[in-house]
């Protein structure tokens, strides 16, 4: 399975910005400069001061080849069935991790935001949940819900 979010580091060496410059994207950018749109906190609190962010790769590599609006017409659906296959009804935790590209610990501290089952002696989540969680995660969600825009 492909992974379609990376982290800050990746972002980084994709788009050959600096971390901070990167941050300043994914909270508006500036008026010559489109911000970044498709970024997800995995943050465990997601109160907290330190986010955890995560970048669809595509919307990055678009930026690249000067098309930064490519995907911003797209909705969060569509961006998450690219993320996770509409095809697929579950996901194991191994896949979970490598789609999220985090660590077991951190996906089971999530707790019941991202509950599993267990299935066949591992654990199992569903396409609906990791979706919900995604919409929750996914940090334009705040700007769309402060402007009156339905996420």
């Amino acid at each position: 399975m492909k992974t379609a979010l990376v982290k800050i580091d990746v972002a980084a060496a994709d788009t050959g910005l600096s971390v901070r410059r990167i941050e300043q994207l994914v909270d508006g950018g500036l008026v010559r400069e489109k911000g970044i749109t498709w970024v997800f906190n995995l943050a465990k609190d997601l109160n907290a001061r330190n986010r955890d962010l995560r970048f669809w790769r595509p919307e990055l590599l678009a930026r690249v080849q000067d098309e930064a609006d490519k995907y911003g017409r797209w909705e969060i659906g569509q961006i998450i069935a690219s993320i996770l296959p509409e095809t697929r009804e579950k996901f194991h935790a191994g896949e979970i991790d490598q789609l999220f590209q985090i660590r077991p610990n951190t996906r089971i501290a999530y707790g019941a935001e991202l509950n599993g089952v267990m299935e066949a002696g591992r654990n199992s989540y569903s396409r609906v949940t990791l979706a919900a969680f995604l919409k929750r995660r996914w940090i334009g969600a705040v700007t769309k819900a402060g402007r009156g825009v339905k996420a």
